[in-house]
């Protein structure tokens, strides 16, 4: 504003004459009349009229200075008034700028306190959260301590099914030679005694009596009784061993073999011990049927657990019924091969060729299964098939040891990499 004051003064101090000089406001008439005689004495040459220019030139002049005084003193006074603004507007500049500041100090103060308050819940809200996973953590750990636990005992119980499923297994197989052992004996005794009128010795033909009545009243007793499994592997054991011995004393007694020349055995003696033979056989079906009760019982047994397991028991089932069935097959070939065909003589073994080449068969059969299931299953499902196929191939003890113990580190060592 200023710079344009001084432009506009500067401006009209510029269309003034140059040779107009400022006459101070005490000069007199005199004086001016003095100069102008003075500035005339130039001009004498010119005449009157020159002097009367003159003194109209010095009136102009005169006035235009007062004009421009006037005009100073205006801007003076709009200079002084805009200098009292200008000092007003500072004041209220600095007002503006103390309240500006004030109240940037106190959001920043505002805001600093809900950043403290902001950053002290979020530290609240991760400590709980922290405490509700280390909760979720101990809560699964004792999930998984408990699950491990109840596998452990399902593992153990799993096991302990195949162990009697096995035994089962052989104590039939036993059982079955065993009858059919005993059976062919008396058939050969009935083939080889002649009929004649004359008795027997009284000691052969009651001890046979006896222990034909021995093992009617056993069977009789397993099948009637309410034995646990326990119990009936005992007995069945404990029947075995009687029989062998029997056989063996059966063999070794010349008895047999003087029954030709010592005496004859009456009609009576011959139908009554065909009569416990046939008892005998009812006996054989009877328990025929009272295995396969319990076969069917172990099927579902391991179905359930294997249900628990979460395992799929489809082909292992049907690879179980098939060998069951062919297992079932052979005792009855074995009865009507026995029944049918000729006694051979007391020192003679009696083999049959088709059974011994299905018994091959379906034991290849059920070895590729149980083999092949063994490769594809996991460590539990392999674990409880090694008794199988320790079983099926003929593994000693210390060979069924050493394949546990490999797959016990198996298991072992996929554990610890699962779970790191």
């Amino acid at each position: 504003m200023f710079a344009k004051l001084k432009k506009k003064i500067a401006e009209e101090a510029a269309t003034a004459p140059r040779t107009g000089v400022r006459m101070p406001r005490s000069y007199s008439k005199e004086s001016i009349t003095s100069v102008g005689a003075d500035s005339g004495d130039d001009f004498a040459s010119d005449g009157s009229s020159s002097r009367d220019d003159l003194s109209s030139q010095i009136l102009r002049r005169n006035d235009q200075i007062r004009k421009l005084e006037a005009k100073l003193s205006d801007y003076a006074e709009q200079l002084r008034l805009m200098q009292k603004t200008k000092d007003k507007l500072e004041i209220a500049l600095e007002k503006h700028q103390d309240s500006s500041m004030r109240k940037l100090q106190d959001q920043n103060e505002t805001h600093q306190a809900n950043r403290a308050k902001m950053a002290e819940g979020m530290a609240l809200a991760l400590d709980k959260k922290d405490q509700e996973w280390m909760e979720r953590i101990s809560t699964l750990e004792q999930e998984k301590a408990s699950l491990s636990v109840r596998l452990d005992e399902m593992m153990e119980q799993s096991l302990t099914l195949f162990q009697k499923r096995d035994d089962l297994d052989e104590l039939e197989g036993f059982q079955q030679q065993e009858l059919a052992k005993v059976k062919h004996m008396v058939r050969t005794t009935d083939n080889k005694v002649p009929l004649s009128n004359s008795n027997p010795p009284t000691t052969l033909r009651e001890r046979v009596l006896l222990d034909l009545q021995e093992k009617i009243s056993s069977l009789e007793r397993r099948l009637h009784g309410n034995l646990s499994e326990d119990e009936l592997l005992q007995e069945l054991l404990k029947e075995v061993s009687e029989l062998e011995v029997e056989t063996l004393t059966l063999q070794q007694t010349p008895e047999l073999c003087e029954l030709d020349q010592n005496g004859t055995v009456t009609v009576d003696d011959l139908d009554h011990m065909q009569k416990a033979n046939r008892d005998l056989e009812q006996q054989l079906s009877d328990k025929n049927k009272t295995i396969k009760q319990l076969q069917q019982r172990l099927a579902e047994l391991k179905r359930t657990l294997q249900k628990e397991l979460k395992l799929k028991p489809e082909t292992e089932s049907d690879g179980k019924e098939r060998a069951q069935e062919g297992r079932e097959e052979r005792p009855d070939r074995i009865f009507t091969e026995l029944t049918l065909g000729p006694a051979p003589g007391p020192n003679t073994t009696v083999t049959n060729t088709s059974d011994l080449n299905d018994s091959r068969e379906i034991n290849f059969e059920y070895l590729k299964h149980v083999v092949l299931k063994f490769m594809s299953s996991r460590e539990a499902e392999a674990y409880q098939l090694i008794r199988a196929v320790s079983v099926l191939l003929n593994f000693t003890g210390e060979e069924e040891d050493m394949l546990k113990q490999t797959l016990e580190y198996k298991v072992a060592f996929s554990f610890h990499t699962s779970f790191p």
